[in-house]
């Protein structure tokens, strides 16, 4: 079999999601892919696809996100999505997108790009296409269902759960009041560079990054604001996944100034309410601010033995990839993990 490699135009939009939906790995609706892709305010997507004979068989994407590298404000192509039909597999398709895609992101200035590799594109992306081992981020959990740690052991599914129906009352708490959000107005970008001088390199967290990602997602998330005497001190978004049997709830993003322990744990507490009885556990991968760890202990989360791959390839001569632990800061939204 043989394909060529065309970029994708919105006029191929209903073939990429067949594919998707026929492949079976990652679920992307019409909307989805828009969103992704095409309405994206950091710029439209990066999507290359392999076509034989009109029909599409094989797809790589990468989407942009204004990012904080080392303190200074860049634009970051990431690949989001990759797939091939099972009967093109091994004749090079994805390493040959891949290759077109990270021309396509030095061309627009990338500097870098990172990504959180599935199991099969993992030895592509390092063995071919010249990425690095960087360091894996450790999921934390915390179980919300007794039996759920032993028949996840076991492999056994689960009910399917899901999010509580929403409740848009304010609920005070430690002396917060955490009302549900839906949009985000200027005082999100001032949390967000609070919240930065706590991380290392990072996506800029600010209303346009939030009310795309979140708040117009044809996905499920539900987006809470702490407030103290009506000002925002802290922001969480929750969603729900249902995979491998398991039904769990997910903290897509968690915003505080690095010392908000209390603004933490108060969200928290929000977040678990909205999947308690709809899910096993509620996972996330923590903030590295200690005060903010410290309230998820608190809280009854833990570090699980679970972490996610991370690798990343300098896309210019002379640009440098930190690869201390610690150097980058991501949430389970960033990537749509779940």
């Amino acid at each position: 079999m043989s394909f060529e490699t065309v970029r994708y135009t919105r006029d191929q939009r209903a073939a990429l999601v067949s594919l998707l939906a026929r492949i079976g790995t990652t679920q992307l609706s019409d909307e989805d892919v828009a969103l992704w892709f095409e309405r994206n305010p950091a710029g439209e997507g990066i999507v290359s696809l392999a076509v034989d004979g009109g029909e599409v068989v094989g797809v790589a994407a990468m989407s942009f996100f204004r990012t904080s590298l080392n303190g200074v404000e860049t634009r970051l192509a990431i690949p989001v999505n990759v797939a091939t039909d099972p009967r093109y597999r091994g004749q090079g398709v994805f390493s040959t997108l891949e290759r077109e895609n990270e021309a396509a992101a030095a061309a627009s200035g990338s500097p870098l790009t990172v990504t959180f590799p599935n199991g099969a594109s993992y030895p592509i992306f390092m063995s071919r296409l010249g990425w690095i081992d960087l360091p894996r981020l450790r999921l934390w959990a915390r179980p919300l269902r007794a039996g759920a740690v032993l028949r996840y052991a076991l492999g056994r599914p689960g009910q399917r759960g899901g999010l509580r129906a929403p409740d848009a009352d304010p609920r005070p708490n430690r002396g917060l009041e955490v009302r549900l959000v839906d949009r985000f107005g200027p005082e999100l970008d001032e949390l967000g560079r609070r919240a930065a001088t706590g991380y290392g390199s990072h996506f800029v967290r600010d209303a346009e990054y939030f009310n795309w990602r979140y708040l117009d997602s044809p996905r499920d998330y539900r987006c809470f604001g702490a407030f103290r005497n009506d000002d925002l001190v802290g922001v969480a978004v929750v969603g729900h996944t249902f995979k491998h049997g398991v039904s769990a709830g997910f903290l897509a993003d968690l915003v505080a100034a690095p010392d908000g322990r209390q603004e933490a744990r108060t969200l928290l507490s929000r977040a678990v309410a909205e999947v308690r009885g709809g899910a096993d556990a509620l996972v996330l991968l923590p903030p590295p601010s200690r005060a903010q760890r410290r309230a998820l202990l608190e809280a009854g989360f833990a570090p699980t033995n679970k972490k996610l791959r991370f690798i990343g390839k300098s896309l210019h001569d002379g640009v440098h990839i930190d690869e201390r632990v610690g150097a980058w800061h991501f949430a389970l939204g960033d990537f749509d993990f779940f």
